[in-house]
């Protein structure tokens, strides 16, 4: 596999029971870019996120991580997954940590990490999502929606990825604080953090993206650059999808 290549994913296929919800999906990223998912509900995309660092094992097709694949069963999976960052819809904090000790818990138990190194780079990693000191040693019930996500995007950013994956990261949200989540990942994407995004915000993808992925009943249906994806598409499928969100967008904007 080429060097450039972060994250590669070849036929992947999931079923629950009777339910095929993934149908064979391949792709790759390369180190830097940024990537979006887009589909509607019910489509696989998080399904496929939790495939690819094996919180769900496919039941057929092969991921790589880097020059590791991460579906041979004699891959030691929790020492890969360090590697991946996940950043989950519904912040997934630990409601009894401050927000400073929610970044800190991984360095230290997983990275075992001295304390000083561990303090350092969370401070470090809240300062890049603009969560300054006030807020360090606040717990979750105090931080707003927004506060708590860019908390979660820094737990990932600390452990220092080969790529992270967001599921859908500004859903929970209230619109007013989806903006502040979107500036932190714009950033990021620019400063050259690779990474895999499912979302919706047609905003961002257009904005950072270097590929966006249209999912549909388990399968890529089309990919390519977002602005051909979403104001040209080549499946009516995909551009019905896109005028239906977009009216939605505009709406909330």
């Amino acid at each position: 596999m080429s060097r450039d290549i972060v994250l590669k994913a070849e036929d992947i296929h999931k079923s629950y029971g009777s339910l095929k919800v993934l149908k064979g999906v391949s792709f790759e990223i390369k180190k830097g870019e940024t990537k979006v998912i887009a589909g509607p509900s019910g489509a696989g995309k998080s399904t496929l996120l939790r495939c690819l660092n094996l919180l769900t094992k496919p039941d057929k097709g092969r991921v790589w991580l880097e020059d590791i694949e991460l579906t041979n069963p004699s891959v030691n999976i929790n020492k890969i997954r360090q590697k991946i960052g996940f950043v989950f819809q519904e912040f997934n904090l630990f409601h009894h940590l401050t927000a400073l000790d929610n970044v800190m818990i991984g360095l230290r138990k997983v990275k075992k990490l001295p304390k000083e190194e561990a303090l350092r780079r969370a401070k470090e990693a809240l300062l890049t999502v603009h969560i300054t000191e006030d807020l360090w040693h606040k717990y979750p019930a105090q931080l707003s929606g927004g506060q708590k996500q860019r908390v979660a995007i820094a737990r990932a950013l600390a452990m220092d990825p080969v790529i992270i994956l967001y599921d859908e990261p500004t859903s929970a949200l209230d619109p007013q604080l989806v903006g502040e989540v979107l500036q932190v990942m714009k950033e990021l994407a620019r400063s050259g953090v690779t990474g895999l995004v499912v979302t919706h915000e047609i905003g961002f993808a257009l904005e950072v993206a270097d590929e966006m992925m249209f999912m549909y009943d388990g399968r890529i249906l089309e990919k390519g650059p977002p602005k051909e994806v979403v104001f040209n598409p080549k499946h009516e499928i995909t551009r019905k999808f896109f005028e239906q969100v977009g009216r939605l967008y505009g709406e909330r904007r």
